[in-house]
């Protein structure tokens, strides 16, 4: 059972066509009633939502990184600190970390506008194994465990929900996996505040379909709402949306009735002057007696330490120790773990890639010349 108290709102790009802008969608979950904001100058993919500065980021296709509010205005705020990331698919944000995938590698570029190093690439990892990275199109972002959850499409197999490492680039399915309904791919993820992965292909028979996936192995996949189908497709955010205030109940002020006050006479008694009495006399002032150490000695003045020390002759005198100065801490500065130069991340990723592509190809062309085999048997026959 979904609780009403776990709504939220994403925003979510849509293209139809290959080349038109996005169109900005508000999309309420677990409901899925979406409502367009507004029509984009670009097309963007890979969005992500930064919850720190209550904006969202995405990529256009000539690898500028683009500024998205709420209500659809855009900013350019800079280019992708590689080329290859011009291709990306899949976005997340958390704190200053901006998760990207495209094809092969996954990367992490530094999205803190304070930072000297604002769009700088942190590290790249090559994603593994190959026949399931591709295929995943969205991923979300979880503080739990600080891992990218998403939507896997193997060739010939059933989509499944798996989880990326950033740090490692492994990709790993789902210990208990839901069962997903088959599609081209699943353009759109972004956990919910239910713990619960939404997830939308983007073309199921001419339809785009937002599905509710329990991550705990507890229920079944949820089919929520449909859309039409669309070319491109990416989701990000989940903000609570705040509760709808009721008005104040109308309230009705009743005067305080008026009271008349008679007026009052006052009479004026003449003053005697007050005499003082000799007996009368004014309070003395004490002044702190001097401690002196002898008759003939001048009175001296005997402070708190001294005092101690009179107190207790015996005591050592007290050693004040004067604290060393703290030195200024320097600023930080993000940490760059990049194990090979990011060249050689690309093009082994590239290479996983099209190792993967001509994987697919070859038993694509296995099953073709399976089928005209059984084709003659069967007119021999």
């Amino acid at each position: 059972m979904i609780l009403e108290a776990l709504t939220c709102v994403v925003l979510q790009v849509e293209a139809v066509s290959a080349n038109g802008p996005s169109t900005l969608y508000a999309v309420e979950l677990p409901s899925g009633t979406a409502t367009p904001v507004a029509v984009l100058d670009e097309r963007l993919n890979a969005l992500a939502y930064s919850a720190e500065r209550d904006v969202y980021y995405g990529i256009s296709p000539e690898g500028r990184v683009i500024e998205v509010d709420r209500q659809g205005t855009t900013t350019d705020v800079g280019r992708v600190p590689h080329p290859g990331l011009a291709h990306a698919v899949a976005g997340a944000i958390h704190g200053d970390h901006f998760y990207l995938r495209a094809d092969g590698a996954v990367y992490i570029v530094d999205v803190n506008p304070a930072s000297p190093d604002f769009l700088g690439l942190v590290q790249a990892r090559v994603l593994w194994p190959f026949d399931v990275f591709l295929s995943v199109d969205d991923f979300d972002y979880n503080p739990a465990d600080g891992l990218l959850y998403g939507v896997a499409t193997r060739v010939f197999g059933h989509p499944e929900v798996v989880t990326i490492d950033p740090y490692t680039g492994h990709v790993h399915p789902l210990g208990h996996p839901p069962r997903l309904p088959d599609g081209p791919g699943y353009g759109a993820a972004v956990l919910g505040p239910d713990g619960a992965l939404y997830a939308s292909n983007n073309d199921e028979g001419g339809q785009s379909t937002l599905y509710r996936v329990p991550l705990d192995g507890a229920g079944e996949v949820t089919r929520l709402a449909e859309r039409p189908a669309a070319r491109t497709i990416d989701s990000a955010g989940c903000h609570v949306s705040p509760p709808t205030p009721e008005p104040p109940a109308p309230t009705t002020t009743t005067p305080p009735p008026t009271t008349t006050v008679p007026p009052t006479t006052t009479t004026v008694l003449p003053t005697t002057p007050r005499q003082t009495s000799p007996q009368q006399t004014t309070p003395q002032q004490t002044t702190p007696r001097p401690t002196t150490t002898s008759a003939d000695s001048p009175p001296t003045t005997t402070t708190a330490p001294e005092a101690q020390a009179a107190a207790a002759p015996n005591a050592p005198p007290p050693i004040t120790t004067a604290s060393p100065p703290t030195p200024p801490q320097a600023k930080p500065r993000p940490v760059f773990e990049v194990d090979r130069p990011v060249e050689e991340v690309v093009v082994l990723a590239d290479r996983g890639t099209e190792t993967k592509r001509r994987w697919s190809l070859a038993v694509l062309l296995l099953v073709i010349g399976a089928g005209a085999v059984a084709s003659q048997r069967a007119r021999r026959g």
